[in-house]
């Protein structure tokens, strides 16, 4: 198929091999295949770097690199970001794999069709780690509609977004300090100057565990939303009741946390 090119980009650090496997193949398998797939390394200690050149060997649309040192995902994005050939970038994370043959197409086609558009994403499904539906993930679609519920819920999964690689210049980076919720803060800063979309349709599985719901660093990311939102607040509309329920939520995983604690000390 011709058309713009897809760098994709699929950063792990000892990630699962059997996911990770079927993360590739969904990038393999789409009907649009004018891509190139950088897969990074981050100095993993397991053996995925053998699954990873497995697939390699199978197909030149591989790109394969290895950090010298664990760089963590924000300075490891930035870092191979910049070696990235083509006009879009597309993301999809170790875990989750692309269930819709035709994402990248669709994709292509609405940016192609929307350029005032600089980002677009899917909506997903919800999965365990044992491939069980556990429900789906359905955001607004149109640029005024996520705006309005961007501090309450991200409005974007990370594997399903397809931007425009000049919207990553030298200001639009990763933030190395927004470890866990640097896609977010990236949004938020593009999102002043350009517009969003999603698609509707469902092209993602997006796997989370029941147990991280109240794991540390989920109520880290929570407490790094909030100070989020007062950054920017000027920028987009219901920050203060947003802020509010946010708290809510805080006040609510310490509760579970501290329960769990002391239930089972």
């Amino acid at each position: 198929m011709k058309g713009q090119f897809v760098s994709i980009i699929l950063p792990t650090y000892n990630g699962n091999k059997k996911w990770i496997s079927e993360s590739i193949q969904s990038v393999l398998d789409q009907t649009y295949t004018n891509f190139e797939l950088i897969i990074i390394n981050d100095a993993s200690t397991n053996d995925i770097e053998t699954t990873i050149l497995a697939f390699a060997k199978k197909d030149e649309r591989i790109k394969h690199y290895k950090n010298d040192e664990n760089l963590q995902l924000t300075k490891t994005l930035n870092r191979w970001i910049k070696f990235s050939q083509w006009e879009y970038i597309a993301r999809i994370d170790d875990d989750d794999l692309w269930c819709d043959r035709n994402k990248l197409e669709k994709q292509v086609d609405y940016m192609n069709k929307n350029p005032d558009c600089w980002i677009v994403g899917t909506h997903a499904y919800f999965i365990d780690h044992q491939w069980d539906s556990i429900g789906t993930i359905h955001h607004s679609t149109k640029d005024w509609a996520i705006r309005k519920r961007l501090f309450f819920t991200n409005q974007f999964i990370h594997s399903s977004i397809l931007i425009r690689k000049c919207a990553l210049n030298d200001v639009w980076t990763y933030d190395p300090q927004r470890n866990y919720i640097e896609d977010y803060e990236l949004r938020l800063r593009i999102w002043r100057e350009y517009d969003f979309a999603n698609i509707d349709a469902y092209c993602v599985c997006y796997r989370k565990s029941i147990a991280s719901i109240t794991s540390q660093k989920n109520m880290i990311q929570h407490n790094m939303i909030l100070k989020l939102i007062h950054n920017y607040k000027y920028s987009y509309p219901n920050w203060l009741l947003a802020s509010i329920v946010r708290v809510w939520i805080i006040c609510l995983m310490h509760f579970f946390w501290l329960f769990w604690k002391y239930r089972f000390k």
